[in-house]
């Protein structure tokens, strides 16, 4: 650049230009510069993209009124210097004018409001990732919670006071082994098992309640674990005497109305205490 303190000049008037605010001799003078000068065309470029999305942008929220006067006294300061140190000689048609105070506000004007469209990005970007990261932490604690009061009933329904322990062991050579822990305060049962064998193809295991008069109780079915383990849980009110045993059998798939095969696992629930 030949004219560095032109240059100047024509920066002072590239907002002017975003904003189409110039006369027509200072936008010819401003496309002469522009010409010439790839950094004040891109510049310009930017100036008229931010003005551009200011319309079509969301209400943005207001810069801080602290910012907002400052930046409006640091540019009518600026103005009323360049008015106030300049002694016209002559007039000369062919420079370019100095921007007045009104345009020097009409450039201040766009800067916030570009300023407070960044401002109000930059928010709702970082609300978006609080509220992401607030979820996230409500779903893993709802699911340790779940957890945490999963694993209490199961130590409820075996250590309580009124819980009543009944083993059931083989009826054949397998070896299998069962424990029944009766809740009877809550009517909860916890049966646990061990080295049960796969159960026959189309078939499931079923736990049976039978009580003094030989009614038989389904309290559900299970299938084994790959080592043979098993956990079966189930709410069933039942008189504290009026139990006579456990037993598991082998049921079609989708377990049976009453057994239909000799239990394999069978247990005396013996006296109430």
């Amino acid at each position: 650049m030949s004219d560095p303190a032109g240059h100047d000049i024509i920066r002072e008037m590239l907002a002017l230009g975003a904003l189409d605010a110039l006369s027509p001799a200072e936008r010819a003078e401003l496309d002469r510069h522009l010409a010439t000068c790839a950094e004040c065309t891109r510049e310009l470029a930017a100036l008229r993209d931010a003005a551009a999305s200011i319309g079509q942008s969301l209400p943005p929220r207001p810069m801080p009124a602290e910012r907002q006067a400052a930046l409006r006294a640091r540019l009518r300061g600026r103005a009323l210097e360049d008015r106030a140190g300049v002694t016209p000689i002559r007039a000369n048609p062919s420079a370019p004018a100095r921007p007045t105070v009104a345009r020097w506000l009409a450039a201040a004007a766009l800067i916030i409001a570009v300023g407070a469209i960044a401002y109000d990005v930059r928010l709702r970007a970082t609300i978006q990732q609080l509220s992401v990261a607030r979820a996230e932490l409500r779903d893993s604690t709802s699911a340790l919670e779940r957890r945490v009061a999963d694993q209490k009933a199961i130590l409820d329904g075996l250590t309580g006071p009124g819980v009543r322990v009944m083993d059931a062991g083989a009826t054949n050579a397998r070896q299998p082994y069962g424990r029944m822990f009766w809740d009877q305060p809550t009517n909860r049962w916890t049966f646990v098992a061990y080295n049960l064998p796969p159960a026959a193809s189309g078939h499931t295991y079923q736990l049976w309640l039978v009580t003094r008069d030989q009614k038989k109780v389904s309290a559900g079915t299970f299938t084994p674990s790959d080592s043979g383990s098993a956990l079966v849980r189930a709410t069933y009110a039942l008189a504290p005497d009026s139990l006579a045993a456990i037993a598991v059998t082998n049921e079609p798939a989708g377990g049976s109305a009453q057994p239909t095969t000799t239990p394999f696992l069978v247990g005396a629930a013996g006296k109430s205490e």
